[in-house]
This record gives C-alpha cells, sequence and structure tokens, in this order.
C-alpha cells in the first residue's frame, strides 16, 4: 500500500516539476519557417539584387556573422513581432518572457547588417546549396530515396537470414 502511494507520489511530483521547465519545448512559437516553404522561397532569391541601397563593402568579420546562427538568434530577438526577412531558411523563433540582447551592438546594427550584407550572403549561400543538391537541407530527393531504398533492403535481409 505505502509502495503504490510513494510511486504515486513520485510520478505526481515529477510530472508536476517538468511542467514548470522552461526549455524551448514549453515556449511559445512566435513564428516558424518549415523546410517545405524554406525550399520552395529560395527558389525564388536573386541574391545580387538583395542589397540595400548606400551599403559599403562587407567585412570578413560582417560576413561571418551573416552566415552564423547569431544572425538567426538576431533576428528573433530584434524582430519580435511576426516579421519575416529569413524566409528562404529554415528556422522557429520563440516568444521569451524575458528582454533579449543580439549578439551585435543593438538592433539597429543588425537592421544595418541584414540589409547590407546579410540578405545578400545567406542569398548565395541557400541558393547555391539547393542548385547543388536539390534541397537546402543539403538532401536532394534521389539521396532519401536511396537511402529509404538501402533501409528496405537492409531490414528484407535480416528478415530472411
Amino acid at each position: 500500500m505505502y509502495l503504490r502511494l510513494s510511486i504515486l507520489l513520485v510520478c505526481v511530483f515529477s510530472a508536476f516539476n517538468s511542467n514548470m521547465d522552461l526549455s524551448n519545448d514549453n515556449l511559445l512559437i512566435e513564428h516558424n519557417v518549415n523546410l517545405e516553404s524554406a525550399n520552395e522561397a529560395v527558389q525564388h532569391i536573386v541574391p545580387d539584387l538583395m542589397i540595400g541601397a548606400g551599403c559599403k563593402e562587407c567585412t570578413i568579420r560582417e560576413i561571418e556573422y551573416c552566415l552564423s546562427n547569431d544572425v538567426i538568434e538576431d533576428h528573433c530577438c530584434c524582430q519580435r513581432k511576426y516579421h519575416e526577412v529569413f524566409p528562404y531558411i529554415a528556422h522557429t523563433c520563440y516568444n521569451k518572457s524575458r528582454n533579449c540582447e543580439p549578439t551585435v551592438r543593438d538592433c539597429g546594427v543588425f537592421d544595418r547588417l541584414l540589409a547590407c550584407c546579410c540578405h545578400h550572403y545567406l542569398g548565395m549561400k541557400w541558393k547555391n546549396q539547393m542548385s547543388t543538391t536539390g534541397s537546402i537541407n543539403g538532401q536532394s530527393e534521389n539521396t532519401k530515396n536511396l537511402f529509404v531504398f538501402g533501409l528496405i533492403i537492409l531490414i528484407i535481409k535480416s528478415y530472411y537470414n
């Protein structure tokens, strides 16, 4: 009797504590660009036209920032209301209860880098990856189909052995 009661209490308290977890799983999604819509959007971008007016040459450090995950994190921080500037990159932004700080100095710097560097270099990166692999996640349909075919052969072979 006491053992059952103890197990029940442990289960209830562990379920209660897991609901208090503040990981990304429990945060509300502000917006999401899935892989399929990103694949569709990247087909329609023209990276050479994605440079803002009056921009100077981008530095190596600015280009490295643009090609890192920091630019997506700063997008989620600085553009808090739904404002999708990266429809060609699969990502998810979450509503966070506390204020965030961008990787760059402030959101004004983010906006300048976005207009002058990031759109152009990210557009080139994803457009090139799409043209060489057929998908922005790096796998073409042929590669996926080959993998599934190989998996089926392996299952059939293990079944008959």
